[in-house]
């Protein structure tokens, strides 16, 4: 097959969020099958080039008067928006980590943001209107323009460069489907969009059939069809269109199909139910390849150890680090994070228990849950430490921030992003604790299993894929109440039956390098779905 990926983000060159992942893996597993697969994605402040080796035309291309003299690495084209031309330059390359195609899409209206979706600190101080940790507020010209520059550069390759699979990944690339649906040279193509998440502030929705109009160009009537309220919704365009919905695990298919969860989807699940449109779920993979903690280059900790034999010297080694030179110290500067509270440790660190959070500090992940239920288990348990790491909404950074002060020697809040920081909370704790209050898969509960770190987690949506009491925890009703009494309980646990917490260490690292690995579902999953939906198309 002939696969396109679009999206915003993917790991190597622009991160975000967990779309990165997803993105990156499903075209490197897709290339090694030996698929022809091409990545477009925007050009940012924040784009990273170090993976990317700049790809020249093939012969018959050069001979082609779409592509200029001269300009063999790069194409451009014009693009109506908002009744203006806006010039999109598109650069291509090869990912060398991945073995893919890649098509830079080059605009100043990306290339001015420093990150994906939000501002930056730096941007706000430059504009006090671009407040840090919110979405930009040009976000839906820019979801317009990466769709519109996709389609136009169908009109500019060869025939045989236009994809069979067509394949969209979350809100901001939904409406592209609609799009190439009136481009005849994507006929023969079929469209895929991957609804990563359907919660509230992720749909990139249009307020009124006016601004959809104004954005998309598209008819009246299909954007009537596509109504949510009186907003106008990317994943229902895409429906309209003819395109292939799908999600990041089945639990998450089922709840997006079930008009009970309209709060947590702001309304989609009842349309989706309503309409009888389908979702197909699938499970995302875990590349675990990128966090073996066997292999230092790979997990990027600084001591290698193995969850899976029950080898976790190096665990602790990593524990010893993290607190004596990032948490307990004032020489972190390189990693660019900010620092809040202390640990009071034993010289025996294995007399602490770690609890840790990493992930976005927003509002969907439940962090308000934590911060509640933190103050009992410290007063309860004097040997437990708390080590929280990430970045989001200011008023729950703030909350945390309060208890590091309030609880000295027992929270550290870990502010920003690091990769070797983010990874190293996670490795060095017992304990990793997931409150979200809807998941669509969850990617740092893989994390935690392959670095020997049991999940504690509400039951929800993809992090149903936690095996209660064999791969770590589950529990029901997300309040600081019922979080407080499963923490509690596996804290005893580690305490009286520690062989138990062991069991559970080494079948939740063989779950994540086995089972949920990209290529299994990449072949078991994907390849089936997509050439099953090619077969129907051509029928």
């Amino acid at each position: 097959m002939r696969l396109w990926v679009v999206s915003m983000e993917c790991a190597g060159i622009a991160e975000a969020g967990g779309v990165k992942n997803v993105t990156y893996s499903l075209c490197k597993e897709f290339a090694e099958l030996r698929h022809a697969v091409t990545l477009f994605i925007p050009v940012f402040g924040c784009t990273s080039f170090d993976n990317l080796e700049k790809k020249s035309v093939c012969p018959d291309e050069a001979d082609s008067p779409a592509v200029p003299a001269g300009e063999a690495e790069s194409l451009s084209a014009e693009v109506a928006l908002c009744g203006k031309k806006e010039t999109v330059i598109f650069t291509r390359y090869i990912s060398t980590s991945g073995g893919f195609d890649v098509v830079l899409v080059n605009n100043p209206r990306f290339s001015e943001k420093e990150a994906v979706y939000t501002y930056t600190e730096s941007e706000q101080a430059s504009d006090s209107a671009h407040i840090k940790g919110t979405g930009h507020t040009d976000a839906l010209y820019l979801d317009a323009l990466l769709q519109k520059a996709v389609c136009a550069y169908g009109n500019l390759v060869p025939r045989t460069d236009i994809p069979d699979i067509l394949h969209c990944q979350d809100a901001s690339t939904a409406v592209l489907p609609a799009y190439i649906a009136g481009n005849r040279a994507f006929k023969k193509t079929v469209s895929v969009v991957t609804i990563h998440n359907a919660g509230p502030f992720y749909h990139h929705e249009f307020s009124s059939i006016g601004e959809a109009a104004w954005y998309t160009g598209l008819d009246a009537e299909i954007l009537e069809d596509s109504m949510n309220g009186s907003n106008v919704e990317p994943f229902l365009i895409a429906a309209r269109a003819g395109a292939h919905l799908t999600t990041v695990s089945e639990h998450y298919a089922g709840e997006l199909m079930d008009p009970a969860n309209m709060q947590l989807t702001d309304g989609l699940s009842y349309i989706f139910a309503r309409k009888q449109i389908p979702i197909k779920g699938m499970t995302n993979g875990f590349d675990f390849d990128r966090y073996n903690p066997v292999d230092k280059e790979c997990s990027r900790l600084p001591f290698e150890y193995s969850p899976e034999s029950g080898d976790l010297d190096g665990k602790l080694k990593c524990r010893k680090f993290l607190v004596q030179n990032i948490v307990n110290t004032n020489n972190y500067d390189s990693f660019g994070i900010k620092k809040y509270g202390h640990l009071d440790c034993s010289t025996d660190l294995t007399k602490e228990i770690f609890i840790a959070y990493h992930g976005r500090i927003t509002s969907q992940k439940g962090i308000s849950v934590l911060t509640e239920a933190i103050p009992d288990i410290l007063g309860n348990f004097q040997n437990v430490r708390f080590v929280l790491a990430g970045q989001g909404e200011s008023f729950l950074e703030n909350e945390i921030i309060d208890l590091a002060r309030k609880f000295p020697g027992k929270i550290a809040f870990l502010n920003g992003y690091n990769q070797t920081v983010v990874r190293l909370v996670t490795a060095v704790s017992d304990f990793a604790v997931l409150p979200s209050f809807f998941e669509p898969c969850g990617l740092e509960d893989f994390i935690a299993q392959a670095f020997g770190t049991v999940p504690v987690a509400h039951r929800t949506g993809g992090l149903n894929k936690i095996v209660d009491g064999k791969t770590g925890f589950l529990y029901d009703g997300n309040s600081s109440g019922a979080l407080t009494a499963k923490l509690s309980e596996v804290i005893t646990m580690k305490l009286l039956r520690p062989s138990a917490i062991t069991r559970m260490i080494k079948a939740g690292a063989s779950s994540v390098h086995h089972e949920y690995l990209w290529k299994n579902v990449i072949q078991k999953k994907y390849v089936p779905f997509f050439k099953e939906i090619l077969k129907k198309s051509r029928i």
